[in-house]
């Protein structure tokens, strides 16, 4: 008997473990996301009757929609529109703990020779062996991100604002169609902020991505980083001026390298308003970006 179940077990296709495996994986990671969910949410509960009333610029519940519309050829001969629709709910469990999920809308225009990994646009000869045809649409769901925010200090005196995350990519887009790999990418990551003089804030972004690779290919997992510089030109209006950059997902493709520039302004007590763009600095990013989308905290 024992013979026969091993025997069994061989004949299973190597395609359908490592399937099952991922899958294993993915309700694991899932499990873990919504188990913090719940408990943030337990937290807040208990302590919202002890919590003094939140500042201005604090928040329980923050509810935004931040369009994303991208242009550029990303190391192709052709040109790929992206717009990027991301539906993001934060919820401030308690003063240092913050969870977040992103439930997003891609939608993608051109020759099927760019696909979407970790965020970012990568020619289509780095991920699958696939040719360009005609000019084609696709859209529909992107990739769901739950992440999840922990300060460890706060900012005061000589002391910044340390605040690393945890981030997990669900493979919900359709990998078929460009919109996805179809594998889970981990994120780790600190956020760094301090505030120099009265209206002037230093920001310093640091992450590191766990690229699931499909299989055939060789994706590298890859470092961000963004540095940048704002100012509070009344208190209602915020200016902010960012150098981003990562390294190459692939062998071939350039390092990405951008400029970006956002405005936030608000317009009321729960109510804020985002603009801006960036210019691509490389062949690794889309030649400009602009976005707009609003806010609202509570």
């Amino acid at each position: 008997m024992k013979t026969r179940v091993s025997q069994d077990t061989e004949a299973v296709p190597s395609s359908l473990r490592r399937s099952l495996r991922e899958l294993h994986h993915g309700l694991a990671a899932l499990t873990f996301a919504y188990g913090l969910l719940i408990a943030g949410c337990a937290l807040a509960s208990a302590q919202q009757g002890a919590n003094e009333s939140p500042s201005e610029d604090e928040y329980t519940v923050k509810l935004s929609a931040l369009p994303e519309y991208s242009q550029g050829k990303y190391g192709t001969g052709h040109t790929t529109q992206i717009l990027d629709v991301p539906f993001r709910g934060d919820w401030s469990a308690t003063d240092r703990l913050e969870l977040s999920l992103t439930i997003p809308y891609v939608w993608m225009r051109g020759r099927g020779d760019v696909t979407l990994v970790g965020g970012r646009a990568v020619a289509q000869r780095h991920v699958v062996a696939r040719h360009p045809g005609q000019v084609t649409t696709e859209d529909g769901l992107g990739d769901i991100l739950a992440e999840v925010d922990y300060t460890l200090l706060e900012d005061k005196g000589f002391v910044p604002d340390l605040t690393p995350f945890v981030e997990i990519k669900f493979p919900t887009a359709a990998s078929s169609r460009g919109l996805g790999t179809g594998k889970f990418d981990e994120k780790i990551g600190t956020y760094v902020t301090k505030k120099v003089v009265e209206h002037w804030t230093i920001h310093l972004d640091l992450s590191y991505t766990f690229v699931g690779s499909p299989s055939g290919t060789s994706l590298r997992n890859f470092f961000d980083w963004s540095v940048g510089l704002s100012y509070d030109v009344t208190p209602s209006f915020r200016l902010s001026g960012y150098v981003e950059g990562a390294t190459a997902i692939s062998h071939g493709q350039q390092n990405p390298l951008d400029l970006r520039l956002v405005g936030e302004y608000k317009l009321a007590e729960h109510i804020r308003l985002t603009a801006g763009g960036s210019a691509g600095l490389s062949n690794g990013s889309p030649a400009f970006t602009a976005t707009a989308g609003i806010e609202f905290r509570f």
